[in-house]
C-alpha cells in the first residue's frame, strides 16, 4: 500500500512539532541533525507546493471599459 502524501498543512503541523523539540533542548545532537535535515527537507517540500498554487491562482482585474479580465497572480513585495 502506496503511504499517502500528507498536505501542506500536515507538513506545516510538522514543522512546528520539529521546532519546539529543538527549541526545548531536550534532545540530543544526533536526533537534532536528524530533526534539522526533517525540516529542511518539508520547507522545501511546502515552498514547492506554494509555488506551484501561486501559479494556478489568477486574478480578475477590471478594465477600462468594465469589463473583468483574468491576469495572473503578481505577489505583493514584501
Amino acid at each position: 500500500m502506496a503511504a499517502r502524501k500528507k498536505s501542506f498543512e500536515d507538513n506545516l503541523r510538522r514543522l512546528e512539532e520539529i521546532v519546539d523539540l529543538m527549541e526545548n533542548g531536550n534532545i540530543g545532537l544526533e536526533d537534532s541533525v536528524k530533526l534539522y535535515k526533517e525540516g529542511v527537507n518539508i520547507s522545501m517540500s511546502c515552498a514547492q507546493k506554494l509555488k506551484d498554487v501561486q501559479q494556478q491562482v489568477s486574478t480578475l482585474q477590471k478594465t477600462a471599459s468594465g469589463l473583468f479580465e483574468k491576469q495572473p497572480f503578481e505577489p505583493m513585495e514584501e
